[in-house]
């Protein structure tokens, strides 16, 4: 089960009380179900990315949803055509949540997941896996193309361009970079 737009641990553990009512409801009737099913939320909001070590000790594993962490982050409507050229995850404040929230999954010892389009982008795909997502959602189209892409290259690499890209003041320079080494 994962829950979406989650923004603090409150939230988190209300929905697990629910869960463990409806779980008690079940086996009162004598029904079978996944007695170990796993609890997850995605990562949408600032807020969340930044309480991420607080929320990993409640939940069995993240999804960093990045259109929506984008957009929030950068307080830009993807939608709105005057101003829909800010929204970019290659911006440092969305990459910064992204490795913050990584390092707490990794900590925690839960998997963290990615879905939304920054996850099959050939230029960041490497780098999420360099900040150690375990899984990147992608559409069934891309799927070999992405992982064609991260199997060609060690995680020794992948991980010295994600550090090296989380030190760059800017979307331009995160994307020449990446563009550059890509070549």
């Amino acid at each position: 089960i994962m829950l979406p737009m989650i923004s603090g641990v409150d939230e988190v553990k209300q929905a697990r009380l629910e869960l463990q009512r409806s779980m008690e409801e079940l086996d009162g009737r004598h029904l079978d179900y996944d007695k170990e099913i796993e609890l997850g939320i995605m990562i949408e909001t600032p807020a969340a990315a930044i309480i991420s070590d607080r929320l990993a000790e409640e939940v069995d594993f993240f999804s960093i949803g990045t259109n929506d962490l984008t957009q929030y982050t950068l307080a830009v409507d993807r939608m709105n055509t005057k101003i829909s050229d800010l929204y970019t995850t290659y911006h440092p404040a969305v990459l910064r949540l992204i490795k913050l929230v990584a390092d707490n999954a990794k900590k925690a010892g839960i998997w963290i997941g990615m879905c939304g389009e920054a996850a099959q982008d050939e230029l960041l795909a490497p780098i999420f896996a360099g900040m150690g997502l375990n899984e990147l959602s992608v559409s069934p189209t891309q799927v070999l193309r992405i992982r064609r892409l991260i199997n060609g290259l060690s995680m020794v690499e992948m991980k010295k361009h994600s550090d090296k890209v989380l030190d760059l003041p800017n979307p331009e320079e995160v994307i020449a970079y990446l563009q550059y080494i890509n070549k």
